[in-house]
């Protein structure tokens, strides 16, 4: 324990929280947490201190736009892999409101229906070619798939057999943000290559070289202006329209969970497929809070304040542990156990369930494209359950937790695949 202006905190060295962090990968902050018996830690990095925070009360704070804010807080490793340099994501107070509805004005219900559309029918194409191989693997599939629908839907052009190098290079740069070895080099490599191309579109399309639906995230994102009136750079427009390819090409990794957990068991799948769509969604949010897709979130505090006994001191990197308060067993009962019944009735409060963040995607730092991930589950595992046919050989479904991110490590291979007969 460790004194800071006679307040005790519980707290880590940087040597110490460097080998727990590489060992234990996503649940890090949670056992921290645990074997202290506090909601709060601090690690003393030389220069800098940072301060690791969970559960629901927690993600209260984090969220507050008075207490927090995000510009510094993603690294810049992360920024030149995952998220793009001076996105979104660095933005506050009213450059991210303005930029935060250019997003929220693209998730219509029209316009999440249309894009389930053209998944199901990427998905039929894709069938039939399953059908002639022996076999696939759902996660580099379920990629090119949604890379195919998603520049469909957003007005982005793909050359003819473009999509599985472009999904390869959206997985490249999701696959990176965990790591500073090789993957992180090949989603650097990759975030390079997919700026290119769209700031080429965004500039062909300004000159009039490029028509477009002027409907379309690609228009809309070329042309956007900030509050003080000024216009994107091309390559900051390009940034913001990744900002739309990218996270839905990630769903492939809820996908690969997804099927792991449905065709796991034949009760799961029955009920998915006879049930009403409430069991559907149920299904699907609890994938989304059991798997583990993000670890934590990072943001700086923008004005002192203490919680909780601990000084949160102007400037300090705070990281909210996203992983543990969606396995808080003060918010979930038996949480490590995979229960699609526990949301049935449940109102998922603005912080107790962080699949996507928390607060409110409207005014907050909550993920806009909550409702494409989980109609897009919706959409995949209703067509894998119901309109094809397939073995699964034994495999790695295994996924290790200080990997981040993770997967099952064979991804789901699926074989002797073959359409459903339709019943005369």
């Amino acid at each position: 324990m460790k004194r800071y202006q006679n307040l005790t905190v519980a707290s880590l060295n940087a040597a110490e929280a460097a080998y727990h962090l590489f060992n234990d990968g996503f649940t890090f902050i949670m056992n921290r947490r645990r074997l202290m018996n506090t909601d709060v830690f601090t690690i003393d990095v030389p220069g800098l201190k940072v301060i690791c925070i969970g559960g629901e009360e927690a993600a209260g704070v984090f969220y507050d736009p008075e207490k927090f804010v995000r510009k510094g807080a993603i690294p810049v490793p992360v920024q030149k892999t995952l998220t793009g340099l001076d996105a979104i994501h660095t933005t506050d107070a009213s450059q991210h409101s303005h930029r935060k509805a250019l997003f929220m004005s693209f998730m219509t219900e029209d316009n999440v229906a249309r894009l389930q559309q053209l998944i199901r029918h990427e998905l039929e194409v894709a069938s039939i070619s399953w059908s002639k191989r022996d076999r696939i693997v759902l996660f580099e599939e379920s990629g090119i798939i949604l890379c195919e629908a998603i520049c469909a839907w957003a007005g982005v052009p793909l050359a003819v057999n473009d999509s599985p190098l472009r999904a390869k290079q959206f997985i490249a740069m999701v696959d990176a943000f965990g790591t500073m070895g090789a993957r992180h080099f090949k989603g650097v490599k990759a975030r390079k290559q997919v700026e290119a191309w769209i700031t080429e579109l965004i500039e062909n399309l300004r000159t009039g070289q490029l028509n477009v639906d002027p409907n379309s995230p690609l228009y809309h994102c070329a042309h956007f202006k900030e509050v003080d009136g000024s216009e994107l750079s091309a390559k900051l427009a390009a940034v913001e329209l990744i900002n739309i390819l990218r996270p839905t090409v990630a769903i492939a990794w809820y996908i690969t969970f997804a099927a792991t957990a449905l065709f796991s068991n034949d009760n799961y799948k029955e009920q998915f497929i006879s049930g009403a769509e409430a069991y559907q969604e149920n299904f699907i949010n609890e994938v989304r809070r059991f798997f583990p897709f993000a670890p934590f979130m990072g943001a700086k505090v923008r004005e002192s304040f203490v919680w909780k006994g601990v000084e949160f001191s102007k400037g300090n990197l705070v990281l909210l542990d996203m992983y543990g308060t969606n396995h808080d067993d003060r918010l979930w009962d038996n949480p490590f156990a995979f229960i699609p019944e526990r949301f049935g009735g449940r109102q998922i409060k603005p912080y107790d369930f962080l699949a996507q963040g928390g607060g409110y995607p409207e005014t907050g730092h909550r993920c806009p494209g909550e409702l494409i991930t989980v109609e897009t589950l919706k959409t995949v595992l209703h067509f894998l359950a119901t309109q094809i046919e397939f073995a699964i050989p034994k495999q790695d479904m295994s996924y290790p937790f200080s990997r981040m991110p993770t997967r099952p490590r064979d991804g789901f291979i699926m074989e002797n695949i073959k359409p459903v007969e339709k019943q005369q």
